[in-house]
Protein backbone atom coordinates (compact mmCIF):
# COMPACT_ATOMS: atom_id res chain seq x y z
CA UNK A 1 0.00 0.00 0.00
CA UNK A 2 1.36 3.25 -0.86
CA UNK A 3 2.52 6.09 1.88
CA UNK A 4 0.16 9.00 2.40
CA UNK A 5 2.22 12.34 2.40
CA UNK A 6 2.28 14.84 5.55
CA UNK A 7 1.13 17.79 3.57
CA UNK A 8 3.03 20.80 3.70
CA UNK A 9 0.56 23.05 5.72
CA UNK A 10 -0.01 20.39 8.59
CA UNK A 11 3.76 20.50 9.18
CA UNK A 12 3.46 24.53 9.04
CA UNK A 13 0.55 23.88 11.58
CA UNK A 14 2.99 21.78 13.68
CA UNK A 15 5.73 24.37 13.67
CA UNK A 16 3.03 27.23 14.01
CA UNK A 17 1.79 25.33 17.46
CA UNK A 18 5.20 25.06 18.78
CA UNK A 19 6.77 27.91 18.56
CA UNK A 20 4.93 29.91 21.21
CA UNK A 21 5.34 27.04 24.07
CA UNK A 22 7.95 27.28 26.62
CA UNK A 23 6.97 24.25 28.98
CA UNK A 24 8.41 20.99 27.61
CA UNK A 25 5.50 19.24 28.88
CA UNK A 26 3.15 21.52 26.62
CA UNK A 27 5.67 20.74 24.03
CA UNK A 28 5.28 17.14 24.47
CA UNK A 29 1.18 17.26 24.54
CA UNK A 30 1.08 19.79 21.56
CA UNK A 31 3.56 17.20 19.60
CA UNK A 32 1.30 14.09 20.96
CA UNK A 33 -1.73 15.83 20.07
CA UNK A 34 -0.67 16.44 16.75
CA UNK A 35 0.80 13.13 15.16
CA UNK A 36 -2.40 11.36 16.96
CA UNK A 37 -4.33 13.35 14.33
CA UNK A 38 -2.13 13.18 11.39
CA UNK A 39 -1.87 9.15 12.25
CA UNK A 40 -5.01 8.28 13.21
CA UNK A 41 -4.06 6.24 16.14
CA UNK A 42 -5.94 4.85 19.16
CA UNK A 43 -3.30 7.07 21.52
CA UNK A 44 0.04 7.64 22.35
CA UNK A 45 2.51 8.69 24.58
CA UNK A 46 5.81 10.19 24.77
CA UNK A 47 8.71 8.14 26.95
CA UNK A 48 12.37 9.13 27.88
CA UNK A 49 14.62 6.81 28.78
CA UNK A 50 16.15 7.61 32.36
CA UNK A 51 18.47 6.02 34.72
CA UNK A 52 18.49 2.71 32.58
CA UNK A 53 14.64 2.20 32.06
CA UNK A 54 11.82 4.17 30.28
CA UNK A 55 9.81 6.63 31.99
CA UNK A 56 6.60 8.11 30.27
CA UNK A 57 6.60 11.58 30.61
CA UNK A 58 3.07 12.19 29.00
CA UNK A 59 0.59 9.59 27.87
CA UNK A 60 -2.89 10.14 26.13
CA UNK A 61 -5.15 6.87 26.05
CA UNK A 62 -3.80 4.17 28.83
CA UNK A 63 -0.87 5.44 30.91
CA UNK A 64 -0.53 1.27 31.94
CA UNK A 65 0.24 0.47 28.37
CA UNK A 66 3.03 2.60 27.75
CA UNK A 67 4.80 2.01 31.43
CA UNK A 68 5.62 -1.38 31.38
CA UNK A 69 9.27 -2.18 30.30
CA UNK A 70 10.12 -1.59 26.76
CA UNK A 71 12.76 -4.02 25.71
CA UNK A 72 14.39 -1.17 23.99
CA UNK A 73 18.27 0.41 23.37
CA UNK A 74 18.08 3.99 24.07
CA UNK A 75 19.80 4.92 21.14
CA UNK A 76 17.76 3.83 17.24
CA UNK A 77 17.48 5.16 13.73
CA UNK A 78 15.39 7.88 12.35
CA UNK A 79 12.45 6.63 11.34
CA UNK A 80 9.78 4.96 12.88
CA UNK A 81 10.14 1.16 15.11
CA UNK A 82 7.46 -1.28 15.70
CA UNK A 83 8.06 -2.22 18.86
CA UNK A 84 4.75 -4.25 19.59
CA UNK A 85 2.04 -5.30 17.19
CA UNK A 86 0.05 -2.19 17.71
CA UNK A 87 2.74 0.08 18.85
CA UNK A 88 5.34 2.83 16.73
CA UNK A 89 8.01 4.50 17.73
CA UNK A 90 9.82 7.44 16.91
CA UNK A 91 12.95 8.98 18.41
CA UNK A 92 12.26 12.69 18.98
CA UNK A 93 15.37 14.45 21.31
CA UNK A 94 19.00 12.01 21.03
CA UNK A 95 20.35 13.84 23.53
CA UNK A 96 20.87 12.85 27.22
CA UNK A 97 18.08 11.81 28.19
CA UNK A 98 16.43 10.74 24.59
CA UNK A 99 12.76 10.73 24.23
CA UNK A 100 10.49 9.31 21.88
CA UNK A 101 7.08 9.47 20.69
CA UNK A 102 4.67 6.94 20.75
CA UNK A 103 1.72 5.65 19.21
CA UNK A 104 -0.61 2.62 19.63
CA UNK A 105 -3.01 1.44 16.14
CA UNK A 106 -1.34 4.11 13.74
CA UNK A 107 -2.41 3.93 10.31
CA UNK A 108 0.43 2.22 9.08
CA UNK A 109 0.62 3.82 5.58
CA UNK A 110 0.30 7.44 7.21
CA UNK A 111 3.81 6.28 8.70
CA UNK A 112 5.60 5.83 5.56
CA UNK A 113 6.65 9.47 4.54
CA UNK A 114 10.19 9.45 5.87
CA UNK A 115 10.95 12.62 4.54
CA UNK A 116 7.85 14.14 6.49
CA UNK A 117 7.79 12.72 9.25
CA UNK A 118 11.85 13.88 9.89
CA UNK A 119 10.92 17.02 9.31
CA UNK A 120 7.96 16.59 12.01
CA UNK A 121 10.47 15.03 14.25
CA UNK A 122 12.96 17.83 13.89
CA UNK A 123 10.74 20.65 15.19
CA UNK A 124 9.50 18.38 18.01
CA UNK A 125 12.98 17.60 18.96
CA UNK A 126 14.58 21.38 18.28
CA UNK A 127 11.56 22.25 20.48
CA UNK A 128 11.88 20.06 23.63
CA UNK A 129 15.48 20.96 23.24
CA UNK A 130 15.31 24.25 23.56
CA UNK A 131 13.20 23.85 26.65
CA UNK A 132 15.22 21.91 28.15
CA UNK A 133 18.14 24.79 27.49
CA UNK A 134 15.34 27.14 29.34
CA UNK A 135 14.65 24.72 31.93
CA UNK A 136 18.40 24.40 32.79
CA UNK A 137 19.02 28.09 32.86
CA UNK A 138 16.01 28.61 35.14
CA UNK A 139 16.92 26.59 37.29
CA UNK A 140 20.23 27.80 37.88
CA UNK A 141 18.31 31.36 37.93
CA UNK A 142 16.04 29.87 40.54
CA UNK A 143 18.94 28.48 42.70
CA UNK A 144 20.99 31.55 42.04
CA UNK A 145 18.34 34.21 43.44
CA UNK A 146 18.07 31.88 46.78
CA UNK A 147 21.35 32.13 47.54
CA UNK A 148 21.62 36.00 46.76
CA UNK A 149 18.23 36.58 48.39
CA UNK A 150 19.93 35.08 51.94
CA UNK A 151 23.28 37.40 52.12
CA UNK A 152 21.00 40.31 50.58
CA UNK A 153 18.52 40.25 53.41
CA UNK A 154 21.08 39.89 56.22
CA UNK A 155 22.68 42.85 54.88
CA UNK A 156 19.63 44.96 54.53
CA UNK A 157 18.62 43.98 58.28
CA UNK A 158 21.92 44.80 59.50
CA UNK A 159 22.14 47.77 57.76
CA UNK A 160 18.39 49.27 59.12
CA UNK A 161 19.61 48.18 62.57
CA UNK A 162 22.91 50.51 62.51
CA UNK A 163 20.90 53.30 60.46
CA UNK A 164 18.10 53.34 63.45
CA UNK A 165 21.27 53.51 66.09
CA UNK A 166 20.58 50.08 67.48
CA UNK A 167 24.19 49.55 67.75
CA UNK A 168 25.34 52.80 69.48
CA UNK A 169 24.92 56.80 67.82
CA UNK A 170 26.71 56.96 64.53
CA UNK A 171 28.44 60.09 62.96
CA UNK A 172 27.36 61.93 59.63
CA UNK A 173 29.78 59.84 57.46
CA UNK A 174 28.44 56.95 59.22
CA UNK A 175 24.90 57.35 58.13
CA UNK A 176 26.33 58.54 54.59
CA UNK A 177 28.34 55.34 53.67
CA UNK A 178 25.07 53.41 55.39
CA UNK A 179 22.87 55.05 52.79
CA UNK A 180 24.90 54.28 50.11
CA UNK A 181 24.90 50.42 51.15
CA UNK A 182 21.22 50.25 51.43
CA UNK A 183 20.54 51.71 48.18
CA UNK A 184 23.38 49.44 46.52
CA UNK A 185 21.25 46.50 48.26
CA UNK A 186 17.77 47.86 46.88
CA UNK A 187 19.65 48.04 43.19
CA UNK A 188 21.01 44.32 44.07
CA UNK A 189 17.48 43.12 44.90
CA UNK A 190 15.71 44.48 41.50
CA UNK A 191 18.34 43.26 39.52
CA UNK A 192 17.90 39.79 41.40
CA UNK A 193 13.98 40.18 40.53
CA UNK A 194 14.28 40.94 37.07
CA UNK A 195 16.28 38.25 36.43
CA UNK A 196 13.63 35.89 38.09
CA UNK A 197 11.07 37.33 36.50
CA UNK A 198 13.08 36.55 33.19
CA UNK A 199 13.55 33.47 33.86
CA UNK A 200 10.04 32.48 34.78
CA UNK A 201 8.78 34.28 31.25
CA UNK A 202 11.19 32.04 29.46
CA UNK A 203 10.71 28.92 30.92
CA UNK A 204 6.90 29.34 30.69
CA UNK A 205 6.48 29.58 34.21
CA UNK A 206 5.46 32.83 35.32
CA UNK A 207 1.79 32.93 36.99
CA UNK A 208 0.45 36.08 37.38
CA UNK A 209 -3.10 37.09 39.29
CA UNK A 210 -4.94 39.39 37.12
CA UNK A 211 -8.03 41.05 38.61
CA UNK A 212 -9.64 44.62 38.53
CA UNK A 213 -7.13 47.18 39.54
CA UNK A 214 -6.82 50.30 40.35
CA UNK A 215 -4.18 52.44 37.92
CA UNK A 216 -4.75 55.49 40.09
CA UNK A 217 -3.44 53.53 42.93
CA UNK A 218 -0.57 51.83 41.51
CA UNK A 219 0.72 54.94 40.09
CA UNK A 220 0.72 56.37 43.63
CA UNK A 221 2.66 53.34 44.98
CA UNK A 222 5.50 53.52 41.77
CA UNK A 223 5.50 57.53 42.69
CA UNK A 224 6.25 56.45 46.54
CA UNK A 225 9.19 54.04 45.24
CA UNK A 226 10.91 57.00 42.72
CA UNK A 227 9.68 60.33 44.84
CA UNK A 228 13.34 60.43 46.38
CA UNK A 229 15.07 60.46 43.01
CA UNK A 230 12.29 62.82 41.53
CA UNK A 231 13.12 64.89 44.72
CA UNK A 232 16.59 64.79 44.24
CA UNK A 233 17.20 66.09 40.87
CA UNK A 234 14.69 69.31 41.69
CA UNK A 235 11.96 67.43 38.39
CA UNK A 236 8.62 68.93 37.84
CA UNK A 237 5.71 66.46 37.73
CA UNK A 238 2.45 66.57 36.43
CA UNK A 239 -0.44 64.35 37.21
CA UNK A 240 -3.19 64.16 34.80
CA UNK A 241 -5.28 61.35 36.04
CA UNK A 242 -8.98 61.57 34.90
CA UNK A 243 -11.77 60.98 37.34
CA UNK A 244 -14.12 58.60 35.22
CA UNK A 245 -10.82 56.13 34.52
CA UNK A 246 -11.46 52.48 34.57
CA UNK A 247 -9.73 49.74 36.10
CA UNK A 248 -7.54 47.42 34.36
CA UNK A 249 -6.78 44.06 34.59
CA UNK A 250 -3.66 43.23 35.86
CA UNK A 251 -1.46 41.70 38.55
CA UNK A 252 -1.42 45.06 40.94
CA UNK A 253 2.00 43.95 42.32
CA UNK A 254 3.77 43.85 39.00
CA UNK A 255 1.78 46.75 37.27
CA UNK A 256 3.36 48.66 40.51
CA UNK A 257 6.75 47.17 39.64
CA UNK A 258 6.63 47.72 35.81
CA UNK A 259 5.34 52.31 36.31
CA UNK A 260 8.24 52.21 38.91
CA UNK A 261 10.73 51.08 36.29
CA UNK A 262 9.54 53.37 33.87
CA UNK A 263 8.99 56.57 36.36
CA UNK A 264 12.65 55.49 37.55
CA UNK A 265 14.39 55.57 34.05
CA UNK A 266 12.31 59.08 33.29
CA UNK A 267 13.99 60.49 36.50
CA UNK A 268 17.16 59.03 35.71
CA UNK A 269 17.83 60.53 32.38
CA UNK A 270 15.89 63.02 32.75
CA UNK A 271 18.96 66.40 33.74
CA UNK A 272 18.29 68.28 36.99
CA UNK A 273 15.43 70.38 36.46
CA UNK A 274 13.80 68.30 33.85
CA UNK A 275 9.75 67.56 33.42
CA UNK A 276 8.30 64.35 33.97
CA UNK A 277 4.17 64.31 32.88
CA UNK A 278 2.41 61.48 33.76
CA UNK A 279 -1.53 60.96 32.39
CA UNK A 280 -3.84 58.06 31.80
CA UNK A 281 -6.49 58.13 29.45
CA UNK A 282 -9.24 55.51 27.94
CA UNK A 283 -8.99 54.34 23.99
CA UNK A 284 -11.60 51.24 23.29
CA UNK A 285 -11.07 48.74 25.33
CA UNK A 286 -7.57 49.80 26.71
CA UNK A 287 -6.23 51.75 29.30
CA UNK A 288 -3.19 53.91 28.65
CA UNK A 289 -0.54 55.37 31.10
CA UNK A 290 1.77 57.75 29.44
CA UNK A 291 5.23 58.85 31.10
CA UNK A 292 6.80 61.77 28.96
CA UNK A 293 10.24 63.28 30.12
CA UNK A 294 12.32 66.23 29.03
CA UNK A 295 15.46 63.97 29.02
CA UNK A 296 17.90 63.02 26.66
CA UNK A 297 16.04 60.62 24.83
CA UNK A 298 17.16 57.48 22.62
CA UNK A 299 19.12 56.98 19.36
CA UNK A 300 17.16 55.66 15.97
CA UNK A 301 19.85 53.39 16.14
CA UNK A 302 19.15 52.16 19.66
CA UNK A 303 15.57 51.98 19.60
CA UNK A 304 15.12 48.61 17.65
CA UNK A 305 17.22 47.14 20.52
CA UNK A 306 15.71 48.60 23.87
CA UNK A 307 13.55 45.16 24.86
CA UNK A 308 16.58 42.73 24.43
CA UNK A 309 17.60 41.40 27.49
CA UNK A 310 21.04 42.62 28.78
CA UNK A 311 21.12 45.15 26.21
CA UNK A 312 22.25 48.32 26.89
CA UNK A 313 23.04 51.72 24.76
CA UNK A 314 26.92 52.60 24.10
CA UNK A 315 25.90 56.52 24.64
CA UNK A 316 28.13 57.67 27.55
CA UNK A 317 24.85 59.91 28.94
CA UNK A 318 23.40 55.92 29.52
CA UNK A 319 26.51 54.31 30.76
CA UNK A 320 26.92 56.79 33.56
CA UNK A 321 23.39 55.51 35.23
CA UNK A 322 23.86 52.32 36.76
CA UNK A 323 21.75 49.61 34.63
CA UNK A 324 21.59 46.23 33.44
CA UNK A 325 19.58 46.25 30.67
CA UNK A 326 16.76 44.03 31.62
CA UNK A 327 13.91 46.47 33.19
CA UNK A 328 12.17 47.01 29.88
CA UNK A 329 12.86 43.53 28.95
CA UNK A 330 10.57 42.05 31.88
CA UNK A 331 7.99 45.19 31.72
CA UNK A 332 6.90 44.29 27.84
CA UNK A 333 7.07 40.18 28.83
CA UNK A 334 5.02 41.12 32.00
CA UNK A 335 2.33 42.85 30.24
CA UNK A 336 1.82 40.97 27.31
CA UNK A 337 1.30 38.04 29.56
CA UNK A 338 -1.73 40.86 31.13
CA UNK A 339 -3.11 41.57 27.26
CA UNK A 340 -1.07 44.43 27.83
CA UNK A 341 1.39 46.37 25.45
CA UNK A 342 4.78 49.06 25.84
CA UNK A 343 5.32 51.63 23.08
CA UNK A 344 8.08 53.67 23.48
CA UNK A 345 8.92 56.98 21.06
CA UNK A 346 11.87 59.29 21.60
CA UNK A 347 14.13 61.47 20.13
CA UNK A 348 17.72 62.19 21.25
CA UNK A 349 17.83 65.46 22.66
CA UNK A 350 14.00 65.68 22.61
CA UNK A 351 12.64 62.94 25.68
CA UNK A 352 11.36 60.04 25.63
CA UNK A 353 7.48 58.97 25.71
CA UNK A 354 6.14 55.56 27.26
CA UNK A 355 2.90 54.59 26.64
CA UNK A 356 1.64 51.35 28.76
CA UNK A 357 -1.60 49.81 27.72
CA UNK A 358 -3.80 47.15 29.67
CA UNK A 359 -7.11 46.19 29.46
CA UNK A 360 -9.57 48.08 30.86
CA UNK A 361 -11.81 46.53 33.48
CA UNK A 362 -14.43 47.28 35.82
CA UNK A 363 -14.21 47.27 39.83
Amino acid sequence: MAGMAIPMERLVELGQALRPLRDPQEIRRAALDWAIRQTGAAEGAILIWESGTWRCAIAHGDPAFWAQEWALPPVWGSGWERIADSAWLLPLVEKEPPEWLGLRDPSPERLQDMAGWEAARLLIGMALEAAREREARGTFFSTAVHELRLPMTSIKGYTDLLRKGLAGPLTENQQRFLETIRVNIDRLAALVNDLLEHSRMETGRLRLRVEPTSLEEALEEALRRVRKEIEERNHRLSLDLPEDLPAVAADRERLEGILSKVLDNAAKYTPPGGEIQVRAMREGNMVICEVKDTGIGIAPSDQSRLFTPFWRSEDPRVREVPGFGLSLTVARGLLEAMGGAIEVESAPGQGTRVRILLPAQSL
